[in-house]
C-alpha cells in the first residue's frame, strides 16, 4: 500500500471501501441531529432524499417531501430577501448561508437556519444540492442571509 492515500485510492485499493463508506454515510445521515435535504439540480429542485431530522423538524414523512419543491416548506413570513440572495447563490454555484421563517406541516411558524452547497458530477457539473439544516430556537436572532461567522473566527 502506497503512502498518503487519496479517498480515490482507497476506492480502488479495496473493492469492500465503497460499501462500507455508503453504511457509514447513511447511519451518518441518520442519526444526525441536523436536518438533510437532498434535491436535484433540475427546475423545482426536486427533493430526492430527507434524513429523519429533516422529518422531525417540518412534521413530514419522507414520502410526502420526496419529488416535491423545498419550497413547500417556505410561506407567508419567509423573507424573500432571504430567498433572492439564495437563488442568486444557487444560480452561481456557490454555497448559500442564511437563516429565515419556514412552516412545519401544521402550519407553525420555525425559524431555520441552512447551508446549502453544490454537488458536482465527474463531469464537474452541479447534479445535486446538500442541504444541512437546524431550527433556530433563540428567536431574537434577526433573519438574514448574509454568511455568519462562528464565535471563533476573526
Amino acid at each position: 500500500m502506497k503512502e498518503n492515500m487519496s479517498i480515490g485510492d482507497i476506492f480502488s485499493y479495496d473493492k469492500k471501501f465503497q460499501s462500507i463508506i455508503r453504511n457509514m454515510l447513511q447511519t451518518t445521515l441518520d442519526i444526525s441531529f441536523d436536518g438533510v435535504m437532498i434535491t436535484e439540480a433540475g427546475p423545482g429542485y426536486p427533493i430526492i432524499y430527507v434524513n429523519p431530522s429533516l422529518c422531525a423538524m417540518t412534521g413530514y414523512d419522507f414520502d410526502e417531501l420526496l419529488g416535491k419543491s423545498p419550497a413547500m416548506l417556505q410561506g407567508e413570513r419567509t423573507d424573500q430577501r432571504v430567498l433572492d440572495d439564495l437563488k442568486e447563490k444557487i444560480e452561481a454555484g456557490e454555497t448559500f448561508h442564511g437563516k429565515t421563517k419556514n412552516y412545519r406541516k401544521d402550519g407553525t411558524e420555525f425559524i431555520m437556519e441552512w447551508k446549502i452547497v453544490p454537488v458536482h458530477d465527474a463531469d464537474d457539473n452541479i447534479s445535486h444540492y446538500l442541504a444541512v439544516q437546524l431550527e433556530i430556537k433563540d428567536y431574537t436572532i434577526e433573519f438574514t442571509s448574509v454568511d455568519t461567522k462562528l464565535p471563533f473566527e476573526p
